[in-house]
């Protein structure tokens, strides 16, 4: 690693002196870490540098038990498929607490053709993505990308006043990197879903005394009125909308048995609720990926 980005690294981060660089990628893309103190009990902090000719991206991320074990455990979880790089973060929650949906993703990156370059390309960070259950179980690289598709969680409701957090709509979205960055694909999206929004639509359009058969591996009615309108929204799928939104009494009031009044708070919040839906949105991010300019980066125009 050069001596400029490990000084940059430091300054922006603290590093621990007597820690030595380990590095994990050589080509095309060199990846390094180094140990940071102040890390809790059995985990270790570790800034990662990216880099390749004149793009440098810096990581701070942590990995569960000492200096030795984290840098082993990081290294396994970082790597290449097709022509991405993978690098985890995971967002290392007591065993006890409950995990976010997306505790554990991926840091994307990519080099994109670029005549200007002399290293042959440029290095770009395409973002995160949710690593998937495979790669969280098993030491595997980029389970979340299947033939140039990446799928993740739509998780901005995932805590809300409507739903219990387990019962929340949790959309599954298809993305493609256009121009170096993850962009959503409505029509993709609409079909990974189809599965649980036709079992939401059969509970929906049950009679009471066929919903025990219709409402089955824990759909409710009110599960499936959020999770279709929610895919049909985020989807642009406006007919399916209004098909959906007419059971909206019969989910949220009648079989909850609520008053008139009641019943018109419940369908005002849930309207309030699905209005901030943005079709294409994507996932929350981490935040934790910075860009270092080089100096010939930082004199372009």
């Amino acid at each position: 690693m050069k001596i400029h980005t490990a000084l940059i690294a430091c300054g922006l981060f603290t590093c621990n002196a007597g820690a030595a660089p380990t590095v994990f990628l050589e080509s095309p893309v060199r990846v390094v870490a180094e140990t940071l103190p102040g890390a809790a009990a059995n985990t270790t902090k570790l800034v990662l540098t990216v880099q390749h000719g004149s793009g440098t991206f810096l990581l701070n991320v942590t990995q569960r038990g000492s200096a030795t074990e984290a840098l082993s455990a990081q290294k396994t979880a970082s790597g290449w498929k097709d022509d991405y790089l993978f690098i985890r973060d995971d967002c290392l929650n007591d065993p006890n607490a409950v995990n976010a949906w997306r505790c554990v993703v991926d840091h994307v990156f990519m080099i994109a053709e670029d005549a200007r370059s002399k290293s042959g390309g440029r290095l770009i960070y395409v973002g995160e993505v949710f690593a998937g259950e495979e790669c969280i179980d098993a030491p595997r690289i980029g389970c979340a990308l299947y033939k140039g598709t990446f799928s993740d969680i739509y998780d901005w409701l995932e805590d809300n006043a409507q739903l219990p957090r387990a019962e929340s709509p949790a959309v599954l979205i298809e993305s493609t990197v256009q121009g170096g960055v993850f962009t959503v694909d409505l029509e993709d999206t609409w079909k990974a879903n189809q599965e649980r929004f036709l079992s939401g639509a059969r509970c929906l359009q049950a009679k009471p005394e066929l919903q025990k058969e219709r409402c089955i591996e824990g759909i409710t009615p009110k599960r499936a009125y959020f999770f279709n309108t929610v895919l049909a929204t985020y989807t642009r799928r406006d007919e399916h909308l209004m098909r959906t939104r007419a059971f909206a009494r019969a989910a949220l009031c009648e079989r909850e048995r609520l008053s008139e009044s009641d019943c018109s708070e419940a369908l005002r919040a849930s309207a309030l609720l699905l209005a901030g839906i943005k079709p294409g949105d994507k996932p929350r991010l981490r935040g934790n990926v910075s860009s270092v300019a080089s100096k010939e980066q930082s004199t372009k125009p």
